[in-house]
């Protein structure tokens, strides 16, 4: 799955590295580490939109939800959308046939879990440059309120084997676009077929990977928005990663 990610480039670089803009007087967030279940904003590429860089809050609200409590609810369930099953669910299937979007990242983390402890793992692009997760997005508005609350969701795919030996218990992956696909996934005139054809788990050698501190893991009782919580390091059990 993916819920934990960090993004630390500036404007200038998200907009040259992805051809988009964010409107003025809006920069991006800063997060060194952010926990998906904070439901926070992250920077996102649509396809009515392709142009602009927008901020959603993590955590899709379709457009049917009824009051902010179900909304609440139900936007702590659909952090992640599984790609094998998303063309079903209620909560997505509107968004995964017209509403699919970039969600804008420097990297995201993952857990391994080993001889009854956790070990995290910080996980980008082997150029070390931002990249895009495939994601699911809805404008929902608060019928109370008149609020108007875009919000979005990480696509994710079984692992490839990169990925299934870190995250072995579930052995789940974000949806990592290639470069070159980017612009596809976002195309609001894609069958079903095809955009379950662009749903494939990058291979290995298109990811870097390292272990991390056990800071990320304390994000309950310190701040883990910091710069070390991406920094190597190392752990004399696991070896074979350093």
């Amino acid at each position: 799955m993916c819920y934990h990610i960090a993004l630390t480039s500036p404007a200038e670089a998200l907009e040259d590295r992805f051809q988009a803009q964010f409107p003025d007087g809006v920069e991006p967030p800063v997060y060194h580490h952010v926990s998906a279940f904070a439901h926070p904003e992250v920077p996102v590429i649509t396809g009515d939109q392709p142009q602009a860089i927008q901020l959603f809050r993590w955590g899709l609200i379709p457009g049917w939800v009824k009051n902010e409590d179900q909304a609440s609810d139900l936007a702590r369930m659909t952090l992640n959308a599984r790609g094998d099953s998303m063309f079903e669910k209620p909560s997505f299937k509107q968004a995964a046939a017209r509403r699919r979007c970039l969600i804008l990242v420097d990297g995201f983390y993952e857990w391994m879990h080993q001889g009854g402890k956790k070990y995290p793992f910080f996980i980008q692009v082997q150029q070390q440059k931002p990249f895009a997760l495939g994601g699911l997005w809805e404008t929902w508005t608060d019928r109370e309120t008149g609020e108007v609350v875009n919000t979005c969701s990480v696509v994710t795919l079984d692992a490839n084997p990169l990925m299934a030996r870190i995250h072995n218990t579930k052995e789940r992956m974000p949806f990592v676009l290639p470069h070159e696909v980017e612009r596809q996934w976002i195309r609001e005139d894609l069958t079903r077929p095809d955009v379950e054809h662009l749903m494939r788990p990058v291979d290995d050698g298109y990811l870097r990977v390292h272990t991390v501190s056990p800071l990320v893991s304390q994000q309950a009782r310190k701040n883990t928005n910091v710069p070390e919580v991406h920094e190597d390091y190392t752990y004399a059990e696991l070896a074979e990663w350093q």
